[in-house]
């Protein structure tokens, strides 16, 4: 009986689409809590309406990302286990503790904002799970970057640019989802009362506007960096980068392409604001879904075209 060891490297994708869509939903989630809670405590009432439709939106995103990703488990009865084993050097661990506080309190958040003066829950006010909320939403962030770049064999993903590329994407997305979803609900169900003029309350929005010019410029400057890394860094980055354009070149165009164009929606929005003027509701909504379609195809990209490389090698042995 020969018993020589081999290594067999395992082939194809091992994190599909599903985990792509985990994290751009989970992303969308926690940016959009972090506006609902800023505009909460600071904003006048006008912009309570969009406060509570990104409030909605946060547990509502997370859930089915975790959903998505529950259904990639080859044994999904064992997810339990989770929650009984202690495993402190696990970072998939780490993140199913922190979705979960997060998933939890970001529901009686959204709750307490859309029903202010039902008892239950009263023993819990807004303020007080809004900032106990808020560092579980900033590390559920980050842990959608960390999970990817702790994996060291995977150059694409081993990077500080994936963590700050992470963050910049879930305060992307997460405004111009609750933006859009908001912008919806106006149009089926009319503006709110406390909206009072739809223009005026649009140009009181510039702060916002200002975020999501600030972040995408951000997200467009590291991934540059995150290309010259990789395209100037050792052999294995220079393949591993090329492998990454060659299959998915057409789609990183677009991306890009979409962000610049978000990018520069966001001026002449500024540029407008500053005359007490606002975009029209469809150059608003095609901002929006600039921002959302160039953040996914990111995460897409990271996520499927950081398996390209020869992965995970496997000790087997023949009987």
């Amino acid at each position: 009986m020969d018993t020589s060891p081999f290594y067999e490297i395992q082939p194809g994708i091992i994190w599909d689409s599903r985990v792509a869509w985990d994290l751009s939903l989970g992303g969308l989630g926690v940016g959009a809590f972090l506006l609902a809670f800023l505009l909460w405590c600071l904003a006048d009432r006008r912009y309570r309406p969009l406060a509570q439709t990104a409030a909605v939106i946060a547990p509502v995103a997370v859930a089915i990302g975790l959903t998505l990703l529950f259904s990639k488990l080859g044994f999904k009865l064992h997810v339990y286990q989770m929650g009984l084993n202690f495993a402190p050097t696990s970072i998939m661990w780490w993140g199913a503790l922190l979705q979960g506080a997060f998933v939890g309190l970001s529901a009686i958040f959204a709750f307490r904002l859309l029903f202010p003066n039902v008892s239950l829950f009263d023993w819990l006010s807004a303020r007080v799970v809004g900032w106990v909320a808020v560092p579980l939403a900033v590390l559920t962030g980050l842990y959608h970057g960390v999970l990817l770049a702790v994996i060291s064999s995977h150059p694409l993903w081993a990077t500080g640019q994936m963590v700050i590329a992470s963050v910049l994407l879930f305060m992307v997305t997460g405004s111009a989802g609750a933006l859009l979803i908001h912008m919806i609900r106006t149009a089926i169900l009319g503006a709110h009362p406390e909206e009072g003029s739809l223009k005026a309350y649009w140009v009181g929005l510039r702060p916002l506007v200002l975020v999501m010019l600030v972040s995408t410029a951000l997200l467009l400057v590291t991934l540059l960096a995150w290309w010259i890394d990789l395209r100037f860094g050792p052999t294995r980055d220079q393949e591993v980068i090329a492998a990454v354009l060659a299959t998915y070149g057409s789609l990183i165009i677009l991306a890009i392409t979409a962000l610049f164009g978000a990018l520069a929606l966001c001026l002449v929005a500024l540029l407008a604001s500053q005359r007490g003027r606002s975009l029209p509701a469809f150059a608003t909504a095609i901002l929006c879904v600039l921002m959302l379609g160039g953040g996914f195809a990111i995460r897409y990209i990271a996520v499927l075209g950081g398996q390209l490389s020869p992965s995970i090698s496997t000790l087997a042995t023949l009987s």
